[in-house]
C-alpha cells in the first residue's frame, strides 16, 4: 500500500523564497548606503572656464564659498580669513614639497575683493596661485556669459 499526501502540491512558494531575500537585502542597501557614504569637501557652483590645469602633486586647496559666513576651507578645515596665513605656513612645513602651489576653487558668487585678499596672501608665502574653473565645453570654443 503507498501513501498519498492529501494535500495538494505547491512547492512554488519555495522558489519565491530566495527571491524575498534578494529584494530585502537590495532594499537595505538603498535605505542605508547614503548614511554610510562620506561626504566631503564643500559644494560649489564655480564659474565656466576653458582653461586646463596641469597636475600638481601636492598642491593645497582653499575653498571659498559665497554664504553668509564667508567660508574658507584650507583642505577639509574651515578657517577664517585672519587665520588663513598662519594655517598656509603650516600647510607648507608639513607637505614641503618642491611643487609649491595652491589651488583656489571659489564660488562665482564670491566677491572679488575677498578672492584677491586671499591671492596675495598665497602669493606673499611665495606659492604659485591657480585659479579653478568650472569646466564647460573645450578649449577654443566661447564661453557663454
Amino acid at each position: 500500500m503507498k501513501l498519498e499526501s492529501t494535500l495538494p502540491e505547491r512547492v512554488g512558494f519555495l522558489h519565491a523564497v530566495p527571491l524575498f531575500n534578494v529584494f530585502a537585502v537590495l532594499l537595505m542597501c538603498y535605505t542605508l548606503g547614503p548614511r554610510l557614504e562620506e561626504k566631503t569637501g564643500v559644494s560649489i557652483q564655480m564659474p565656466a572656464s576653458l582653461f586646463q590645469l596641469e597636475r600638481y602633486q601636492e598642491a593645497a586647496v582653499i575653498t571659498m564659498t559665497a554664504d553668509g559666513l564667508r567660508g574658507l576651507y584650507l583642505g577639509k578645515q574651515r578657517i577664517e580669513m585672519a587665520q588663513l596665513d598662519a594655517a598656509l605656513d603650516q600647510q607648507l612645513q608639513s607637505t614641503g614639497g618642491p611643487n609649491r602651489a595652491i589651488v583656489i576653487m571659489a564660488d562665482r558668487f564670491v566677491p572679488s575683493e575677498q578672492l584677491r585678499q586671499v591671492s596675495e596672501i598665497c602669493l606673499k608665502k611665495g606659492l604659485r596661485v591657480v585659479m579653478a574653473g568650472g569646466g564647460r565645453g573645450k578649449p577654443g570654443d566661447a564661453v557663454e556669459p
